[in-house]
C-alpha cells in the first residue's frame, strides 16, 4: 500500500494556445513544467522550494513571430499551511516588437475536505506592462500615406494591475482545477481606443490510468490521460493528451485544439492546431524537458511549429515540511500524501 501511494501520477492538462490572432496570454506546451503559470494553486505544491525556467520559440518559420520565456520560484510553509510564489514571464511578438512583461505574486492555502480529497484555493496579484516600438508600427493610415512611423500611437507603454483566482482538487487518482484569469478585465491602449483584456476561464484535470512496477519496486511505470478546456473572449479550445513515465524518463503526446468548437480566423478553421510531442529526463533534483509542436492545420503549416525547453529544479524538503517526492504527481505539481497516514492526503 505504501509503495502504491508513493507513485501517483500528475500530468496536469495540456497545451495552452495562442488564442488565434487575438491572443492576450503567453502559453507553454510544457505547462506542467511551468506549474505556477498554469495555476496559482500550485504555488508551494512541492512541500519545499522549487525554481523553474521555460523558453518557447513559436512559429520560427514566420519572421518576428513569438518568443516567450518565464522564470518562477515557489515555496511551501508548513506552519502556515500555505504556499507562496513569484512568477515573471515575458512575451515578444511581431515586427513592431510588441511585448508583455508580467510580474506576479501568488498565495495558496491547503484544506483537507475529506479523507481522500484536498482543496487548494489560490490567488495571484500581478503587475503587467505592455510596450511597442512606435518606429516599427504600421497602422492602416500609415500604409495608405506611405508612412510607417507609428505617429498615431499615443504612447509606447501601458501598465496595469491584474488578478487571478484558482481552485484545485485532488486525490490519489483524480485531479481537477479551474482558473479565472483577468478577473477585473483591465484595459490598456496604445491609441485613443481602449482595449480590454478578456477574462480567461480554464478547466483542467486528469486521471491516473495505471501504475506498473518494474523489476524493482523503486522503478515504477505510470500512464495518465488529461484534458484542458479554455474560454476567452469568443474563442474556445479543448486539448487532450496522455503521458507515460518510466524511472527517470518521460514521454508525452497531446492534441491541441480538438475540433469541436469550429473556431475560425478569416474563414480558416483553426481548431486542430498541433500535435505536441515531448520528452524529459530527471537527474537528481533537476528535470530537463523538450517539446515540439507539429502543426496540423492549414493556418499553421507554414509556421514550422514551435520548440520549447524547460528546466525545473526542486530543492525539496529543506524546511522539514513532509515526506519524499511522488515520482509523477510531485515532479510536476508537487502534491503529495502524508507519509504517516497513507489514506490521508493532509500535508504535514
Amino acid at each position: 500500500m505504501k509503495n502504491s501511494l508513493k507513485r501517483v501520477f500528475l500530468c496536469i492538462t495540456l497545451t495552452a494556445s495562442v488564442l488565434a490572432v487575438k491572443a492576450q496570454d503567453a502559453h507553454f506546451s510544457q505547462f506542467f513544467a511551468a506549474p505556477t503559470y498554469l495555476s496559482p494553486s500550485l504555488a508551494g505544491s512541492t512541500g519545499g522550494l522549487r525554481f523553474a525556467a521555460n523558453y518557447r520559440n513559436q512559429w520560427p518559420g514566420i519572421p518576428n513571430a513569438y518568443n516567450n520565456f518565464s522564470v518562477s520560484g515557489d515555496i511551501y510553509v508548513n506552519t502556515l499551511k500555505s504556499g507562496f510564489g513569484a512568477l515573471i514571464w515575458r512575451d515578444n511578438a511581431g515586427t513592431a516588437d510588441l511585448s508583455t512583461t508580467h510580474v506576479g505574486f501568488q498565495y495558496t492555502y491547503r484544506l483537507q475536505i475529506s479523507d481522500s480529497w484536498t482543496w487548494i484555493p489560490g490567488l495571484e496579484f500581478a503587475f503587467v506592462q505592455k510596450s511597442i516600438d512606435g518606429s516599427k508600427a504600421n497602422l492602416g493610415s500609415d500604409i495608405t500615406n506611405g508612412g510607417g512611423n507609428g505617429a498615431y500611437l499615443e504612447t509606447s507603454k501601458q501598465s496595469y494591475a491584474d488578478f487571478k483566482f484558482s481552485s484545485f482538487f485532488y486525490n490519489r487518482k483524480y485531479w481537477a482545477g479551474i482558473n479565472v484569469f483577468h478577473l477585473t478585465q483591465p484595459s490598456y491602449s496604445f491609441t485613443d481606443q481602449g482595449t480590454k483584456v478578456p477574462m480567461n476561464i480554464m478547466l483542467f484535470g486528469g486521471v491516473n490510468i495505471w501504475r506498473q512496477k518494474a523489476q524493482r519496486a523503486s522503478q515504477p511505470r505510470s500512464f495518465c490521460v488529461s484534458y484542458r478546456l479554455m474560454h476567452q473572449d469568443n474563442f474556445n479550445q479543448l486539448d487532450l493528451g496522455g503521458y507515460w513515465f518510466n524511472r527517470n524518463f518521460e514521454v508525452g503526446a497531446w492534441w491541441r485544439g480538438v475540433p469541436v468548437f469550429n473556431n475560425s480566423v478569416q474563414g480558416h478553421l483553426i481548431d486542430s492546431d498541433a500535435i505536441v510531442l515531448s520528452a524529459a529526463f530527471m537527474m537528481g533534483h533537476m528535470r530537463i524537458g523538450y517539446s515540439y509542436d507539429v502543426p496540423i492545420s492549414s493556418f499553421s503549416l507554414t509556421s514550422a511549429g514551435a520548440h520549447e525547453i524547460s528546466i525545473v529544479y526542486e530543492l525539496g524538503d529543506i524546511f522539514g515540511c513532509g515526506s519524499r517526492y511522488l515520482d509523477c504527481f510531485t515532479k510536476r505539481s508537487g502534491l503529495r500524501f502524508n507519509k504517516k497516514k497513507p489514506r490521508d492526503l493532509r500535508l504535514r
